[in-house]
């Protein structure tokens, strides 16, 4: 009986580049699926990485473990351990004893450049990666696992968002003519990231804000010192159980739609539309999802989502059945930054 070659587990798995990749007949290796499986790992040493400013702490030269952990007051082997980790990932490249950012660390992890990413860090750090442990349950039942944040948690999930969202709604106040309309109701609109654009680009415009009362408390802290909070109201309020706010001739639904399922959605819908002026207008932000090319974040998105409270990323295909079985018309479909789009609807 011919002897079975025996597999090892731990192997760098190839760069596409090596003898091996072009070789049909060579040996598979169990490289990627370890990889994958210990990505929990990597994952958590980026946000302790994040956490303790390691990513600042490496100037333009580079920096040795001792140096690192001098600056972020930890360990050295703990500065090593961590920056190890993060090497095969590419975020840091590592050149005999020295420590270096990759570009893109450098750029949005750094403190120093461009854009801020740390906030996104922290919301998967202390929200979604325990929710995740609790994943097996929320795929087989469709049902959210993540269940009620803290105070802490509310901001850090409100600043990953804003994030995330930014460019969103800067192309949004730029797309959609707002200039006919006089009173925007923003649901679920959590610390005002769509409002701000909004009443900045249209001195005329008066908005209300509408969230969850612990959301509309952080929302109260960030609006306050802005030039048009006299024209921003906060309301707390559940979108689908309590009174909503009338008057107003545009209601937002921005990046809320993709946390709740289909049927929740057509709730929505339906409440939403007996609050809208007759000559009012409806947008729709998300995330839509391309079957025949998904997006990464809608990839990522759909789990995420579900992770949360029970939702998906959606088809706009998904929206319009919607639209028509809640007393809405389609009036266009545009697209706004990747991966988001925007619908446009009117009463029926």
């Amino acid at each position: 009986m011919a002897e079975q070659q025996i597999q090892r587990v731990f192997i760098p798995p190839s760069d596409g580049t090596g003898p091996d990749a072009a070789d049909p007949a060579a040996p598979l290796s169990p490289a990627r699926i370890t990889g994958v499986a210990a990505g929990f790992m990597t994952a958590k040493a980026l946000f302790v990485a994040a956490e303790v400013g390691l990513f600042a702490a490496i100037p333009a030269e580079g920096a040795t473990a001792p140096a690192i952990a001098e600056r972020c007051r930890i360990p050295v082997r703990s500065a090593r351990a961590l920056a190890d980790l993060l090497v095969p990932t590419g975020l840091l490249e590592h050149d005999g004893e020295r420590y270096r950012n990759a570009p893109d660390t450098e750029a949005f992890l750094a403190e120093r450049g461009p854009l801020d990413m740390r906030p996104m860090l922290t919301y998967w750090d202390l929200v979604s990666y325990s929710a995740w442990s609790r994943a097996s349950t929320a795929f087989r039942t469709r049902q959210g696992v993540r269940g009620d944040l803290t105070e802490e948690q509310v901001q850090a999930y409100e600043a990953s968002v804003a994030l995330v969202t930014a460019e969103t709604a800067v192309d949004l106040a730029k797309t959609f003519d707002f200039s006919p309309h006089r009173r925007v109701l923003d649901v679920g609109g959590g610390i005002g990231t769509f409002a701000k654009p909004l009443l900045g680009a249209y001195p005329h415009l008066t908005a209300t804000l509408l969230d969850l009362p612990e959301v509309v408390a952080v929302a109260r802290e960030k609006v306050a010192a802005d030039a048009f909070a006299d024209r921003l109201d906060l309301v707390s309020a559940d979108a689908f159980v309590d009174p909503l706010p009338d008057g107003h001739d545009v209601v937002i639904v921005a990046n809320f739609l993709h946390l709740f399922s289909p049927e929740r959605n057509l709730e929505l819908l339906a409440r939403l539309r007996e609050a809208v002026t007759p000559d009012g207008r409806l947008l729709l932000v998300d995330w839509w999802r391309d079957a025949a090319a998904p997006h990464p974040a809608t990839r990522l998105g759909g789990g995420e989502f579900l992770i949360i409270s029970g939702g998906d990323t959606y088809e706009a295909s998904d929206a319009q059945q919607w639209l028509d079985a809640t007393g809405w018309r389609l009036v266009e479909h545009q697209p706004l930054a990747a991966p988001a789009g925007l619908i446009v609807a009117a009463p029926a």
